[in-house]
């Protein structure tokens, strides 16, 4: 159950892709709250903080992400999938995945633009690499906007997908990703 097989996803695999796509679908409501706050709101920091450090986590886990994909195999798309939705997903899949790196990418760029580092819980501070000048720094804001909001549309397209493979086509692809276990009688 840990390890992906030919017709299913692992637990690990499961899990990474639901705590990911949660936190940075969290990331982009946090962000877009905290955009709206003043100076004076008791919130103005913790927020920022907040955002700064669970962007860490996000980059962390999508290495291990990554990681885990290069260790493990991916189970192979159901019969059901024509060839135009696999090139699709594939395409949908390469975006979702450089988004995970180039948001926080993007706001590790905007947060030690003035040479301060990332404090992530107390726990432990990721530094200030390089300095990054006023105009990378404002760039960098206007990518990261724009990727987020991107993102969001993004997902809401997986998501379709996925229902309608479900709902429609009665495809095995969104069951996969939450069961974690081979389909009855299918032993990998």
């Amino acid at each position: 159950m840990w390890r992906n097989g030919r017709d299913h996803y692992g637990l690990v695999s499961i899990f990474l892709h639901w705590v990911i796509a949660l936190a940075m679908l969290g990331l982009v409501a946090l962000g877009a709250w905290m955009v709206g706050l003043t100076y004076y709101d008791p919130w103005y920091n913790r927020s920022l903080a907040l955002h700064k450090a669970f962007g860490v986590l996000v980059l962390v886990l999508a290495a291990a992400k990554f990681g885990w994909r290069i260790a493990d195999r991916s189970p192979g798309f159901g019969p059901e999938v024509k060839a135009y939705e696999r090139i699709g997903a594939v395409a949908m899949h390469w975006l979702l995945n450089a988004l995970i790196v180039l948001l926080p990418v993007t706001g590790y760029l905007i947060s030690t633009s003035e040479g301060a580092g990332i404090d992530v819980f107390g726990a432990f501070e990721v530094p200030a690499l390089f300095a990054v000048s006023e105009g990378t720094r404002d760039l960098a804001i206007e990518v990261h906007f724009y990727m987020a909001y991107g993102l969001v549309a993004l997902v809401a397209l997986h998501a379709g997908a996925a229902l309608k493979h479900h709902l429609i086509d009665r495809g095995s692809t969104l069951r996969r990703m939450i069961v974690p276990r081979p389909p009855p009688g299918r032993v990998d």
